[in-house]
């Protein structure tokens, strides 16, 4: 009887045994997948950061001239609140001649700003220019 409980043993140990190499092919196969899920998220993730940073950086660029622009428009507006001043108390003196200071525009603004020549500022600037 002994001999016949060591046959059973030795099939169940080699049946057991390829399960167990089914167990751990399969266990294999799905950390593969996983692991390649994993890298593919943390590509997607890193592909996603860099865009992001690279529009950051152009709005961070937007928020520079804009800033500079409306820094020149307030420039703009307080020299022509100063004229009007002036003329104003002019008036009221003698008759005088309207000053072509503004039309120099003499704007004590970045320069650089009024040579990228943006849209709403070229604009200011040739309507200030054909006053």
């Amino acid at each position: 009887m002994q001999q016949s409980a060591v046959k059973r043993h030795a099939q169940s140990d080699s049946e057991s045994d390829s399960e167990y190499r089914q167990r751990r092919e399969r266990n294999n196969i799905a950390v593969k997948k996983s692991r390649e899920k994993s890298r593919a998220r943390a590509q997607t993730t890193n592909a996603k950061v860099e865009e992001l940073r690279c529009e950051n950086t152009e709005l961070e660029g937007k928020i520079n001239i804009l800033t500079k622009e409306v820094d020149l428009l307030k420039d703009l507006l307080m020299l022509r609140a100063g004229k009007k001043r002036d003329a104003d108390s002019s008036d009221n003196a003698v008759t005088s001649q309207p000053s072509t200071t503004a039309d120099s525009c003499t704007v004590a603004a970045d320069p650089n700003l009024v040579q990228q020549d943006h849209g709403y500022v070229s604009q200011v600037k040739r309507t200030h220019k054909s006053r």
